[in-house]
């Protein structure tokens, strides 16, 4: 048996999104600790219906599926929004002062600060934090009656404290400040080209090239683990893009 084209693969993913028709120029995916191409084909077949026992008279070949699979560890906010489906923006958060902002809380819960419909997740890195009672006429205690978590926007109302089931006002400060946000949306998984450019440990490198897929999640998200590092996994859909083949394969001169 030759040893000549024994290989042991590694090399970079890259993929170019097709936004409106438009694409947008191709950005290095993610490390990928794995990347497999699948090829599929069915058959019809037809089998002999004169003798007593049917024998296989043909396969005739009707069908090819080409698809792959990829895994990638860099769980950026566009990694993140190809695998839930979604859109990345960035959120502006002002340091204009909030106050009377009213949540119906009850002792032994959580409260997140700033939420509403166009901010979903509430603020974030707050100050000047001032919980009264719904007259206005009691201030609450930090860390007596409550426990401020700036960072994330969060009050938690402690059991024993003076704040009972009831409806409190709170006074905060948001730092400025801008941060990513990952929002689904009911659209297509993205679309795009796909290039995987070899730099194998071992043997002849081949390039691979697909002219247009469909990026699709594929499999859990792991957000908590100590075990290993957090990856996410795509379905490569490869389809048919007028004026080309589905999928390239591409060596490198001697």
């Amino acid at each position: 048996m030759s040893a000549a084209n024994i290989t042991v693969g590694s090399g970079r993913i890259y993929f170019n999104p097709l936004v409106d028709g438009v694409y947008q120029g191709y950005r290095y995916l993610a490390e990928t600790p794995g990347f497999t191409v699948t090829a599929q084909s069915e058959s019809l077949q037809i089998d002999g219906s004169d003798g007593p026992v049917a024998e296989r008279i043909r396969d005739v070949p009707i069908r090819v599926t080409r698809s792959g699979r990829v895994s990638c560890r860099d769980i950026s906010p566009d990694n993140l929004a190809l695998f839930v489906v979604g859109a990345m923006t960035q959120v502006e958060q002002t340091s204009d002062p909030v106050t009377d902002e009213e949540h119906a809380v009850r002792p032994g819960r959580f409260y997140q600060l700033g939420a509403s419909a166009t901010n979903p997740g509430g603020v974030r890195n707050v100050t000047a934090v001032e919980l009264t009672d719904e007259a206005g006429a009691t201030t609450y205690v930090a860390d007596t009656d409550y426990t401020l978590h700036a960072e994330i926007g969060m009050v938690e109302i402690l059991t024993g404290g003076a704040i009972s089931e009831e409806t409190i006002h709170a006074d905060y400060t948001p730092a400025a400040e801008t941060r990513s946000r990952v929002a689904t949306h009911q659209q297509s998984p993205a679309e795009g080209e796909f290039k995987f450019v070899a730099d194998n440990t071992e043997g002849a490198p081949n390039d691979v090239y697909f002219p247009r897929i469909r990026l699709a999640p594929d499999g859990e998200l792991p957000m908590k683990s100590r075990e290993n590092p957090v990856e996410m996994a795509f379905m490569i859909m490869v389809q048919t893009r007028d004026g080309y083949a589905q999928a390239y394969i591409d060596g490198r001169a001697a």
